[in-house]
């Protein structure tokens, strides 16, 4: 993805973008999955962690994977949003008419604190984890930040605190256990593949749409490098990334702007034609083009329940898709491994 700053679309030519893109995502909209959810006790006994877990596709995920049967535990980044999330699981089970409501919790991590993440190691509550779900993350930072530890957050929210907390939390993985990464097709603008010297700092020259793209091809790298361990160990553990689609989840403020977002997100159903006839009518078709939270959500929640069809690494639309090489090159993926560590002070082995 590359960014749609509002300058460029209300001026010189960018009702013409706006359209442009409105037309793709209209395409997107047109052409997604049915919706996926999962039959009601098909999931009784099993715990699915999900990170990110109280807003947009995570807070969805929890919802039909509860109405399902299993037991969920969602991560916040504060015991008021944890609380919150909970609490629109279980009225989300109660207008659904779920008798046998599951268990729905919380627990409190900052990706961007590598400590908190690894304080997950003392969830002595969670005697077993069936599915990981590492689906939090940021997207398209204007400027660079860096989180406490010194790294670029976005490397850092969307790769390498989940790196953490999968691997602090694999003693608890059932024998056939799931770790499942939401990755983006962003990560074909990393075509270059993983540019070493810039990733963890975001230095020189930040690039929001740089250091995404570099984030999501991680997701990718983590993915397959962790398969490769896992099948080496012996286990049954299943890893797999993911592309949920362009969806209408906070995430897009960045990538769209402030300003054009607000418009998108405001609820109305038809153009305002008073001035700007054009431009009212691309942000009206963008609106219409954009993923929900419910469609965006249904691959990952496929693969949570175990109900794909065919194998595979990658998926999008609830289908493996194919990779691109660069994505999956296991030279780069081992380094990538062992840059995580040293930088996470955390040694991720799997044992047989």
């Amino acid at each position: 993805m590359s960014p749609i700053p509002t300058s460029t679309l209300l001026v010189r030519g960018g009702v013409v973008a706006l359209l442009a893109s409105s037309a793709t995502l209209l395409y997107q909209r047109w052409t997604h999955e049915p919706i996926f959810v999962p039959h009601p006790g098909s999931l009784i006994g099993r715990t699915i962690v999900i990170t990110g877990g109280t807003a947009g596709l995570g807070l969805e995920s929890a919802k039909r994977l509860a109405y399902g049967g299993a037991n969920v535990v969602v991560t916040a980044r504060s015991v008021e949003k944890g609380e919150k999330a909970v609490q629109a699981v279980q009225d989300y089970l109660k207008e659904s008419n779920i008798p046998d409501k599951p268990k729905v919790s919380f627990k409190v991590v900052d990706l961007n604190n590598l400590a908190s993440v690894k304080e997950a190691a003392n969830w002595d509550d969670l005697e077993q984890i069936d599915v990981l779900m590492n689906n939090a993350g940021v997207m398209g930072l204007p400027e660079l930040e860096l989180t406490k530890d010194g790294l670029e957050k976005q490397i850092q929210s969307n790769h390498l605190g989940h790196f953490v907390l999968t691997a602090v939390l694999t003693p608890k993985f059932s024998d056939r256990a799931r770790i499942i990464s939401v990755s983006s097709e962003a990560y074909k603008f990393a075509r270059q593949g993983i540019l070493w010297e810039y990733v963890w700092t975001g230095s020189p020259d930040y690039g929001p749409w740089k250091s995404y793209a570099q984030s999501k091809l991680a997701n990718i790298l983590f993915t397959a490098e962790l398969q490769r361990r896992i099948d080496d160990a012996g286990k049954s553990w299943k890893a797999v990334a993911l592309h949920p689609g362009v969806v209408a989840t906070n995430l897009g403020r960045n990538y769209f702007g402030e300003n054009l977002w607000d418009r998108i997100q405001a609820d109305r159903r038809t153009p305002q034609w008073s001035s700007h006839p054009f431009q009212e009518l691309g942000v009206y078709f963008l609106k219409l083009g954009l993923n929900t939270p419910v469609q965006g959500a249904t691959t990952q929640i496929l693969l949570a329940s175990g109900a794909e069809e065919s194998p595979g690494l990658y998926y999008a639309k609830s289908k493996p898709q194919k990779v691109a090489e660069f994505a999956t090159d296991p030279h780069a993926a081992k380094r990538f491994w062992k840059e995580s560590e040293e930088l996470s002070s955390v040694v991720f082995e799997i044992s047989a």
